[in-house]
């Protein structure tokens, strides 16, 4: 009652008290997360893989909260998913991802096949891709990421994108200023 903000008020006269302002949570989501995470062929070249592993697995162990869903797809000319969505309820969990993660690797790159199935992995928990998040673990050395730019920028999932060699298409920065990160 000393602040300046009731200096020049009158007080209340009334015998009905002023409204309580109220809060309601209209809707609430679980972080969901999928680590999208390239097994190509130059994977190989500068212990990339390695680097991945290692960058994945702290990821998981250490750095994910508690009761958020991680899912894990691998991608080369193709994309497959290794686990999907799992909630992390203990340690148990976490280790039972990072035993997912990939060790080695071959093939061609298509990152635009990676997304759009980690897309599809979160799709199966939330009828739409909006709040939830993709961590592309990538050389980013593929030529055919413009193909998925409108499909990626409208989705409504935010892309975190890391970089495991010098040779990234300037694509793969787009992916993440478009999604905001």
């Amino acid at each position: 009652m000393n602040s300046p903000d009731f200096s020049n008020t009158s007080p209340i006269n009334s015998t009905n008290p002023p409204n309580e302002t109220s809060f309601s949570l209209l809707q609430t989501k679980d972080r969901v997360v999928c680590l999208v995470l390239d097994v190509s062929g130059s994977m190989t070249a500068n212990n990339r893989i390695d680097r991945l592993y290692r960058s994945a697995e702290i990821f998981l162990l250490q750095i994910v909260e508690m009761g958020s869903w991680v899912g894990i797809v691998t991608f080369q000319s193709t994309a497959q998913i290794e686990i999907n969505l799992q909630q992390i309820v203990s340690e148990n969990v976490r280790q039972n991802l990072v035993n997912k993660l990939p060790t080695t690797a071959g093939g061609g790159t298509n990152i635009c096949d990676g997304v759009r199935k980690g897309f599809e992995v979160i799709k199966q928990k939330y009828s739409n891709l909006y709040g939830s998040e993709i961590v592309l673990l990538t050389d980013g050395e593929d030529g055919g990421m413009s193909s998925c730019l409108t499909e990626v920028g409208n989705s409504g999932s935010i892309i975190h994108t890391i970089a495991l060699g010098p040779n990234a298409a300037p694509e793969l920065e787009r992916f993440s200023n478009m999604t905001g990160e």
